[in-house]
This record gives structure tokens, C-alpha cells and sequence, in this order.
């Protein structure tokens, strides 16, 4: 894997491929988990994604995680000339954060339900309570600086939105890109797609490690009724994307 990675990437799907050289190749679970010294870093937040997520979704977050990872592996954006560079250790820590806690606005545990900006779409709740926490545990100490903490954030925030120009932070895109194939597999921007950024044999050793559950069913349920609830949710706006992540993908390595 590169020393560093581009730090801002194209958001859009097609210009985003055009910058990186994506070619897949079965990488496992051990060889992922080489970076997992960072969770011992920020066992808070750890602490904190075990506490208010499910089962069900605490794995969907580790999926999101180990995939950003494999893509990174796989040729992420690196060197490009004029783009400012993010050194690899400082983007996987931002990951792993960003990947942990990016749900934690559909949690139904008591902290998240009373939290104030319950009544948002679930990305800006999530993503408040993040901000929240990540400046309690982290800014005080200096272990994060505001920009990174933004960045995390931010990420959160708009992980399930879709762009047509402009730019993303490599944080941001990797969250959104895990985060989308592990919702809707590897045609999530086309047939098969993602196929050239995680090999099916590293998916496949992952939804095994990190079982996908009840993850369609409860995703359905969820989605339906955050549009019945809050009409104004990112998800009323992109319709097509809301129909295909209430049919959902049952085994993602299978997928196209």
C-alpha cells in the first residue's frame, strides 16, 4: 500500500474511476486486520459503537471498515500531481472512526433516541452525536485536530448521498463506497461495478466473519419507516436508491 493517498478525490463515479487504477485482488482478513491496532487507540469510540448499535449493525460497520481497507489496497487515488496527499496511517485512523460510529443515528438505544437532533435525517443525528463525542474524547488531548474531526464528520453526515461534481475527502468517499456495496452489492453504481475494487473471495471471508444477520430485513423495516416518520430524510430525495435498498442484497459476494 502507498505511504500516502490523495486527500481530496472527484465525487462522481465515473470521473472518480478515471483518477484511480483499481484492480482487485484476494487480500484476507488477517492481512486487513494488520491495521487493528487503531481500534486499541480509540476504544471509546469502540465502546461507544458497541453500546447503541445492534449486532446487526455494529458488523455492518466493521464490513464498512475492513472493504475501505480492501479498496485502499486495490488502488485508491494516490500521487496524483497537484493533489494535497493524506499519509496512509492518518486516513486509516479517520476509516476506522468515521466507518465505527456512521450509524449511529438509526440506533434505537435510549442515548441516541433522546439525543436533540433526534428528529433529523439520521446522518446529521449520527453525525452530531459523533461530533459530540469525538471532541469530548479526542480534541481536549490533541489525539484529533478540528480539521479531522470535521472530516469524520462530515463524512458521516453525507455518506449516503450521491454527487454529480465536486469533490470528496478520501474519508468521505471510502465511507460512502463501503457503505453503499454493503448495502446493495457490487452493482451499486452499475452491473458489477465495484467488481474491480474488492475481490469476491475477500467479501465473501468477510460477510462470514461479520455475518450480515437480519441486514436486508431490518434495513427494509428501517428505511420504510424513517420515510413514514420524517418525510424530509435524505432517502425521500433519491427514490431510486431508497427502492433498491429496501429489496436489499443477501449475499454480497454473489451480487452483480
Amino acid at each position: 500500500m502507498p505511504a500516502t493517498y490523495d486527500k481530496f478525490v472527484p465525487s462522481h463515479f465515473p470521473e472518480f474511476l478515471a483518477r484511480a487504477n483499481f484492480h482487485s485482488s484476494y487480500i484476507d482478513l488477517a492481512e486487513l486486520r494488520k491495521f487493528d491496532d487503531v481500534a486499541n487507540r480509540f476504544q471509546p469510540s469502540s465502546q461507544l459503537s458497541e453500546k447503541l448499535n445492534s449486532q446487526t449493525l455494529l458488523n455492518h460497520c466493521l464490513r464498512c471498515y475492513y472493504f475501505s481497507i480492501a479498496i485502499l489496497d486495490a488502488g485508491f487515488p494516490s500521487n496524483t500531481p497537484s493533489v494535497p496527499q493524506i499519509s496512509r496511517e492518518e486516513l486509516i485512523k479517520q476509516l476506522y472512526l468515521t466507518c465505527i460510529l456512521h450509524d449511529l443515528g438509526l440506533s434505537t438505544h435510549e442515548d441516541a433516541a433522546s439525543h436533540p437532533a433526534h428528529d433529523m435525517t439520521f446522518e446529521f443525528h449520527g453525525g452530531l452525536m459523533v461530533y459530540e463525542h469525538l471532541r469530548a474524547e479526542y480534541a481536549p488531548s490533541l489525539v484529533l485536530d478540528d480539521s479531522q474531526i470535521a472530516d469524520i464528520t462530515q463524512s458521516i453526515m453525507l455518506h449516503d448521498v450521491f454527487f454529480d461534481a465536486g469533490m470528496s475527502s478520501a474519508t468521505g468517499m471510502l465511507m460512502q463506497l463501503s457503505a453503499f456495496f454493503d448495502m446493495l452489492g457490487y452493482g451499486v453504481y452499475g452491473t458489477d461495478s465495484m467488481e474491480c475494487m474488492l475481490h469476491r473471495d475477500t467479501v465473501r471471508e468477510l460477510e462470514k466473519a461479520f455475518p450480515r444477520g437480519d441486514m436486508v430485513e431490518g434495513s427494509t423495516y428501517a428505511a420504510q419507516e424513517m420515510m413514514r416518520v420524517k418525510p424530509n430524510c435524505h432517502l425521500t430525495r433519491a427514490p431510486t436508491f431508497a427502492a433498491r435498498l429496501i429489496k436489499g442484497v443477501h449475499c454480497l459476494a454473489d451480487s452483480h
